[in-house]
């Protein structure tokens, strides 16, 4: 029986680990959870699943053995378990991540910013120490199985995009409500992830960590509203290798738990190949994000970072509609025409520029 560590338990992907879990008894126990603010859902996962180790924002009596509390680094550094689900969103999971690295053990890692901001550290770091990441979003989770057929003779790296809920629309931008955002039409995700999805500043991000996991290979990506293939890797002789699924992150997450193994999953049913799929160039004029992305890449340095960073205070901003849909992209290239580029710079230089940008932008719109 193998222990999992599941940091962020209430999230989308937390609680589709758990479901996964759920699913084996003899073969996974719950050791860990973790959580942000959502403490209610929390007790009913402890109540469930028994844990070791609890970890949430606010102080409570959890009856487990071992409490923390806005200290998870410490129950990361405490905590021994076979494979930890790192599924915390922004900047602040680097800390814990960092002490789990140093373990040598499997990483379910689904979080963007901390490889987006700090990928070459994480990577090296990970090297270093033996750990094993395998990233459980969906299109790197594709790219990674892909992979498998071959990491050499890679032409390009292919991410596909849903487009998210504007793309084929006509609707004015700029007057895009919270509400309408947070309606992505094939996934069901957080909201953090689904106002990048409607930004396109998902694919961004995605771009970036594709480049930080998979190493120096070319990264493109197509819009593909189906979202049924998940992404492709082209080689040099021209063919293409695509990983394809309905929408359902269970898949991903179940790949990680499971890798190399494939087990049964009854959340995903078999593709109808009699269903169409449809493709379509981006729209970088309407949606700029991954075009800036992709300038983050070729400034490099903390350039990646302050793109993660600035579009996490600017959806913050969004969702309590203090700013407009349209000035997302605008709060992120304002963060780099105002921050330096630094080349060098460890996790807690990180720490530091993601407090600076978050309060310059809180201020500027409070």
């Amino acid at each position: 029986m193998k222990t999992v560590a599941v940091f962020g338990s209430t999230g989308s992907i937390g609680v589709q680990t758990l479901s996964v879990v759920r699913r084996f008894p003899k073969d996974y126990k719950i050791i860990a959870l973790t959580a942000g603010n959502n403490v209610t859902l929390l007790k009913e996962q402890i109540r469930e699943f028994s844990p070791d180790y609890v970890g949430a924002n606010e102080k409570f009596s959890s009856g487990a053995k071992y409490e923390y509390f806005s200290d998870l680094s410490s129950l990361a550094n405490d905590c021994d378990a076979d494979i930890y689900v790192v599924a915390i969103s922004g900047i602040s999971a680097l800390p814990p991540l960092i002490n789990i690295i140093k373990k040598g053990k499997r990483i379910a890692l689904a979080n963007k910013e901390a490889i987006v901001c700090a990928g070459d550290l994480i990577m090296n770091m990970a090297s270093q120490y033996g750990s094993e990441i395998i990233p459980v979003d969906s299109e790197h989770s594709a790219v990674f199985q892909c992979l498998m057929l071959g990491n050499k003779d890679v032409s390009r790296i292919i991410l596909t995009a849903s487009g998210g809920p504007f793309f084929s629309s006509d609707i004015n931008l700029h007057d895009i409500t919270p509400e309408q955002a947070l309606k992505h039409p094939t996934w069901n995700m957080g909201k953090k992830i689904s106002i990048d999805s409607a930004t396109m500043v998902n694919k961004g991000l995605e771009i970036i960590e594709a480049r930080r996991l998979f190493g120096e290979k070319q990264v493109d990506y197509i819009i593909h509203p189906e979202s049924v293939i998940h992404s492709m890797v082209e080689y040099d002789d021209g063919s293409t290798v695509a990983l394809m699924s309905y929408p359902n992150m269970t898949l991903a997450i179940q790949y990680a738990l499971t890798y190399p193994d494939r087990i049964d999953n009854p959340f995903v049913k078999s593709f109808d190949f009699k269903k169409p799929l449809t493709f379509f160039e981006p729209d970088e004029k309407r949606f700029p994000a991954p075009r800036i992305a992709k300038q983050c890449l070729d400034i490099g340095g903390n350039a990646p970072a302050i793109y993660s960073m600035a579009d996490e205070v600017a959806v913050e901003l969004f969702l309590s509609n203090k700013i407009k849909f349209t000035d997302i992209c605008g709060i992120i290239e304002e963060a780099l025409s105002i921050n330096e580029i630094e080349t060098t710079f460890d996790y807690e230089y990180l720490l530091a520029l993601n407090k600076n940008i978050t309060n310059y932008f809180r201020r500027k719109y409070s």
